[in-house]
């Protein structure tokens, strides 16, 4: 939605979704036990498309951990009660980039549970909300949850070609109850 700044049309006033960053969002015990879980051979080369595909671990909302108690906590720190649509982890190794897309369902929640980040190593978030160029970017931090409408393009940066380790985040998909 465009808004006028003093009825002047040459100066514009865009009003853009929120996009929520939320740091040291669960308990280091938590955090741990997130990534400990995500670390499972359960990963599958199925995520992005045939083109630029990076690693994914569907259907964790089958799981009581993420479905029933991470659920619980996310909503009670965020204060919504949400459906939640689907829940998957992905994972990006070394040179590996998401794809600009937009989500399905309302709101997507995104969580990085890696115990260690550098900036150099890259993955960044990056949001385009006019689909032509970045217009915000959230830096990969240990710990951080992002919240943000689901209809907003973005896309994982790429990480570095010399980083040895593995990216990864967590999603859930909401549907306003």
């Amino acid at each position: 939605m465009l808004y006028y700044c003093g009825g002047n049309p040459t100066l514009e006033l865009v009003i853009t979704p929120s996009i929520d960053v939320y740091d040291n969002f669960f308990t280091e015990d938590i955090r741990k036990e997130i990534f400990d879980l995500l670390l499972r051979p359960k990963w599958a080369p199925s995520g992005g498309n045939n083109n630029n595909w990076f690693w994914h671990m569907d259907k964790l909302h089958k799981e009581e951990f993420f479905s029933k108690y991470l659920y619980d906590i996310i909503c009670n720190k965020l204060g919504i009660s949400y459906r939640v649509r689907r829940i998957y982890a992905n994972g990006q190794s070394a040179g590996q980039s998401g794809n600009p897309h937009t989500d399905d369902g309302d709101y997507t929640f995104l969580y990085y549970p890696n115990p260690v980040w550098e900036i150099n190593w890259g993955g960044h978030l990056i949001f385009s909300e006019d689909n032509k160029e970045p217009t915000k970017i959230v830096g990969y931090k240990p710990n951080r949850a992002i919240m943000f409408p689901s209809h907003i393009t973005h896309y994982a940066d790429g990480t570095h070609r010399y980083y040895t380790g593995f990216r990864v985040s967590l999603a859930y998909k909401f549907i306003k109850s």
